[in-house]
C-alpha cells in the first residue's frame, strides 16, 4: 500500500469499538432476527390477503430497516475494492461500454501442432504483417489464416493488384501458378484481399499463394465473397472482430482431389469463426460451407465454434477466459449477429 493511501487513512481516523459493546450488539441483532423468523412464521400461518398479515409484513420492515440503520452507526465504512473482473457472468449487469473489455494479445491465433510445440511436421507458421497463416505441405495450402480486423482499417488506400505469386518464405515451397492454371478452381483467399486495403504492403501479401485454396467459382465469387463483406460490416459495427479461416482437412491429403503438378488438395469444405466484443464481453460465431455453388445465404451455414473445432481439429481462441471460451463457443446466438 502507497504512503499517500495509508496517510489518508490514518486521517480519517479508524474507530475503535470496545468488545463489550460488540457483545451486545451482537445480542441485539440476534433478537432481532429472531423476531423476524417469528413474524415470518406468522406470515406463514395467515392468510396472505389477510390485512393482519399485511401489518405483520410492515412489522418485519421496519424491524430490518432499524437494524441496518444501527450498524452503519456502528461499524465504520469499508473501503470499497476496485473492479477486476473482465469476465461477466450470465447473471450479471451488462455493460454498455465497449471499451470495458480487454482480449489478450494474439487472441486470433488457434492451437494447432505449430503453435503447441513451435516446430511441427507438416506445419509451418508463417507470419506476415497484418497476418498469419499455418502452412500444410501435404496439402499445398494454410490450414488456417489468422488476423484482426479493425474498423480504423477499413479504409481503401490500394487497389487490388492481382500480383498472385509463390511464396518463398515456405521452406517445403508453396503452390504455384500453374497449379490452379485450367484447374478449374479460383485461387480462393483464406485472409481476403478486401480486408487489407488500407496498405499497399498488406494488400500485396495476401496474394501470396500460401494464402489460397482451390475454391469453386460459385462459391468464391459469391456467398463466400458475401461473408467476407459481412465481417468488414461487423468490424465497422463493433470495432474490430477477430478472424480465422480455411478449409476443413479433416482427412488425409491423399483422399482428396487434387490439382497441378504439386497436387494442391482441393477441400470440400471452408470453415470461417469470428469473436467481437459485445458489451463488457464478447460474442462468437461459426460458419462452414461446401466448396460449390450454395443456394442459401451465409445464415444458413452458421454453426458455433465448437462445431468448427470438432471438424477442424484446431483449438480457437484458446488464450481467453476458460469460462468466458466455454460459454461463447458453445453457441450461435444469430440474434446477437443480424
Amino acid at each position: 500500500m502507497s504512503a499517500k493511501r495509508k496517510n489518508s487513512r490514518k486521517q480519517s481516523g479508524t474507530v475503535k469499538i470496545p468488545l463489550s459493546f460488540l457483545i451486545k450488539i451482537i445480542l441485539f441483532i440476534a433478537i432481532l432476527v429472531g423476531i423476524i423468523f417469528a413474524i415470518d412464521y406468522c406470515s406463514i400461518k395467515t392468510n396472505t390477503n389477510n390485512p393482519a398479515t399485511e401489518k405483520v409484513h410492515e412489522a418485519k420492515v421496519q424491524i430490518v430497516d432499524f437494524t441496518r440503520e444501527v450498524l452503519d452507526e456502528v461499524l465504520p465504512p469499508q473501503e470499497t475494492p476496485k473492479e477486476t473482473a473482465t469476465v461477466s457472468s450470465p447473471a450479471e449487469e451488462k455493460n454498455d461500454s465497449k471499451d470495458s473489455f480487454s482480449f489478450p494479445e494474439n487472441l486470433e491465433i488457434p492451437l494447432c501442432a505449430a503453435t503447441k510445440s513451435g516446430i511441427a511436421s507438416d506445419h509451418q507458421i508463417r507470419r506476415f504483417a497484418n497476418f498469419t497463416i499455418c502452412y500444410r505441405e501435404s496439402y499445398e495450402q494454410a490450414e488456417w489464416a489468422a488476423y484482426c480486423l479493425e474498423k480504423e482499417e477499413l479504409v481503401k488506400n490500394a487497389s487490388r493488384g492481382n500480383d498472385f505469386r509463390p511464396d518463398p518464405e515456405i521452406t517445403t515451397g508453396s503452390a504455384s501458378l500453374a497449379d490452379y492454371k485450367k484447374s478449374g478452381y479460383d485461387r480462393g483467399h483464406l485472409a481476403p484481399a478486401a480486408d487489407f486495403a488500407f496498405s499497399e504492403e498488406a494488400m500485396s501479401e495476401s496474394f501470396y499463394l500460401s494464402n489460397m485454396s482451390p475454391q469453386a467459382p460459385g462459391l468464391n465469387r459469391e456467398i463466400w465473397q458475401y461473408l467476407e463483406g459481412q465481417v468488414r460490416t461487423w468490424a465497422d459495427l463493433y470495432g474490430k472482430v477477430y478472424v480465422v479461416t480455411g478449409p476443413v482437412l479433416e482427412k488425409p491429403a491423399e483422399e482428396y482431389e487434387s490439382i497441378g503438378e504439386n497436387k494442391v488438395s482441393v477441400p470440400e469444405y471452408y470453415y470461417k469463426v469470428l469473436i467481437s466484443p459485445d458489451g463488457n464481453s464478447a460474442k462468437g460465431i461459426g460458419f462452414i460451407l461446401p466448396n460449390a455453388k450454395c443456394p442459401d445465404t451465409f445464415w444458413d451455414y452458421a454453426v458455433s465454434i465448437d462445431e468448427v473445432e470438432k471438424r477442424t481439429g484446431l483449438d480457437f481462441f484458446y488464450l481467453m477466459d476458460n469460462y468466458l471460451e466455454d460459454r461463447i463457443e458453445s453457441s450461435t446466438a444469430l440474434e446477437s449477429w443480424k
